[in-house]
């Protein structure tokens, strides 16, 4: 479950009280949300998929980040993808923050299914750079790709067996099943 901390702070303070904090916060409009601890399991399907997207998008000049870089949707909106790429140069601006992601993906938790697939993907959807957006079931083969259409809706399909394969057209890519839950 999602829980906000009491205190409210301004951008400027939670970006400080960030970089000393041993918890990872995410920061909406002022209040910090402190991000729950992960499993083993969660933090190994992370990295398959972080070392998969590395493989895959290198070449085309990706940088691919995993959960303890932060993401600036926009002014008093920070998050914590598990995973998520960007090829914008803008983006190298900054060590800790970035702001162009193409790509980005969350592992799915008992206290976080419900606020990934809504509220944050709502989030995300501000993101003009924003292409895809994956949702990953850790404990059985289930991924939600949302793609941004050329009329600027979102579609999604569903894969839940092994043997498919996730297309991801625009990066000129695609994602073994199998692979992701090596």
């Amino acid at each position: 479950m999602r829980r906000a901390i009491a205190k409210t702070m301004t951008e400027e303070e939670y970006l400080a009280f960030e970089e000393t904090s041993e918890v990872r916060h995410e920061y909406i409009h002022g209040k910090l949300y402190e991000m729950p601890e992960t499993t083993d399991f969660h933090n190994e399907i992370c990295l398959q998929i972080a070392f998969l997207l590395k493989q895959l998008l290198k070449i085309k000049g990706f940088k691919i980040y995993q959960e303890s870089i932060k993401l600036r949707i926009s002014d008093k909106k920070y998050t914590y993808p598990d995973v998520f790429a960007t090829n914008d140069a803008r983006d190298s601006e900054s060590r800790q923050i970035k702001r162009y992601p193409t790509l980005i993906v969350e592992v799915l938790s008992d206290s976080t299914r419900v606020y990934d697939k809504t509220d944050k993907f709502i989030l995300y959807q501000q993101i003009p750079t924003l292409q895809y957006y994956l949702t990953v079931e850790p404990e059985k083969p289930l991924v939600e790709c949302y793609a941004l259409q050329k009329d600027g809706t979102w579609e999604v399909e569903t894969f839940t067996q092994l043997y498919e394969t996730i297309q991801l057209s625009a990066l000129n890519i695609e994602l073994p099943m199998a692979a992701l839950y090596e």
